[in-house]
């Protein structure tokens, strides 16, 4: 057959539905019951129809090919949000978010205050602006932020890429590229996978243990199946490829790409709450908070409810897998906002970090360009694409479906290739005057 394709999430059904598209044979291979990888709605936690968005939530302005793939499908979309304001420069920048709402120590903080903080870091990037590498907590410690400035500036490493501070480097956040302006899905994010998918053979709970070559073909082994491919294309996440086996073994640049690629550990916590509209009012497009939710942010539902979203860094203390917890702590924050004790009907907290063929939230792009590439290098008919490969948007969804085109190419170019040095090469007559 043609191509097997590991994985089902955005990367893979991007790379499944341009092969599909283009006459190939494809079989998509999920090790999980679900299709859409770290975009996935929970159609059951929350009342009255209400999703709540595990992974993935929003489409940020300039992820071009996702925004009009929902579009070429009918995909609603939220009006535009702007989850924070530009400033205090003419551009958005590590110091933006601080504009935003804030809360600090259990305490909403005013806007006035939010603007000095938001002029003393962008005084600091502006006088020792820091190193792509450097952490956003060595940052801070290095040029010397207040105490204030400080909480509020490393929070940000628990909204992107949801992970901790000392452990995150600084080029995530400034000059950052997200919740600028998005767009959040009618439905939930895993609505553009169940699209993609359309038509395409996709088998879930097969997950795969082996990938062999066997001549010129690949045998791809999952836990109660076997298939062979002239080619095969690993979407799944650097944890979950680290997991296969690979015969013959990857050359030690590949291997040491992945292990060098480390993803960021945390989850996602949602509740719904009455008096959507107050809460609304009180709290507005996003907040972010130095508690253990980094950031939270709306959507309006049927009934005068709201669904609030929140991302949680996993920072050992095993709030993550203690829901009750967690959710209180949301409540406070939402409190601090409104002023009031908010009135939870329902919630939900969702580990990513436990989850066995994930292992985390989202690639930490550690060595940059050229380890991308080194992760997304084919080596024979085998090809790797997922975020973590991508050259535009990496830790993005618009990241992985770029990523999966351009496996897809790869292949269909090969296969353009083979077909033109098969073809009877035209007789030349030289004809001496």
């Amino acid at each position: 057959m043609g191509t097997v394709i590991i994985g089902a999430g955005i990367a893979g059904l991007f790379t499944a539905r341009r092969l599909h598209d283009a006459g190939e044979d494809v079989v998509v291979l999920e090790a999980t019951q679900h299709i859409g990888g770290r975009t996935r709605g929970d159609r059951e936690s929350l009342l009255h129809g209400a999703v709540a968005d595990l992974g993935a939530s929003f489409l940020d302005r300039g992820q071009d090919r996702l925004l009009a793939f929902c579009l070429e499908q009918g995909l609603a979309l939220s009006p535009e949000i702007r989850m924070f304001p530009k400033g205090p420069s003419e551009k958005y920048s590590g110091a933006s978010i601080m504009l935003g709402n804030l809360v600090l120590r259990g305490r909403a903080v005013s806007e006035e205050r939010r603007a000095e903080l938001a002029v003393e870091v962008q005084s600091a990037l502006d006088a020792a602006p820091p190193t792509p590498a450097e952490t956003i907590a060595a940052w801070g410690a290095r040029v010397g932020l207040s105490d204030d400035a400080y909480r509020a500036y490393v929070a940000q490493a628990g909204f992107n890429p949801v992970h901790r501070e000392t452990l995150t480097s600084s080029w995530h956040v400034h000059p950052g590229d997200i919740g600028r302006l998005c767009w959040v899905l009618a439905d939930s994010t895993d609505a553009i996978a169940h699209a993609a998918a359309r038509g395409l053979d996709v088998r879930v709970d097969q997950p795969v243990r082996l990938i062999s070559r066997v001549g010129r073909s690949y045998r791809v082994v999952t836990d109660n199946d076997e298939l062979v491919a002239d080619d095969v294309v690993v979407t799944s996440s650097v944890t979950a490829t680290r997991c296969i086996g690979f015969d013959p073994v990857l050359p030690a640049w590949k291997t040491e790409a992945l292990l060098g690629t480390p993803m960021s550990q945390g989850g996602k916590i949602i509740g719904q709450y009455e008096d959507g509209s107050r809460i609304l009012d009180g709290v507005g497009p996003s907040t972010m908070t130095d508690s253990p939710i980094s950031m939270f942010w709306l959507r309006r539902t049927a009934h005068d409810l709201v669904t609030v979203l929140g991302v949680m860094p996993d920072t050992g203390d095993g709030l993550l897998d203690d829901q009750s917890g967690a959710l209180d702590v949301l409540d406070r924050q939402i409190a601090a906002m409104t002023g009031t004790t908010p009135r939870r009907l329902a919630g939900v907290v969702y580990n990513w970090t436990r989850q066995e063929f994930f292992g985390g939230v989202v690639s930490l792009g550690t060595g940059g360009a050229a380890r991308r590439a080194a992760l997304a290098a084919s080596i024979g008919g085998l090809h790797f694409a997922g975020e973590a490969t991508s050259d535009h948007w990496t830790t993005a969804m618009e990241g992985a479906a770029l990523s999966g085109e351009r496996a897809a190419d790869t292949i269909l170019l090969k296969r353009r290739a083979r077909q033109n040095s098969a073809l009877p090469r035209p007789s030349v007559s030289l004809q001496g005057s």
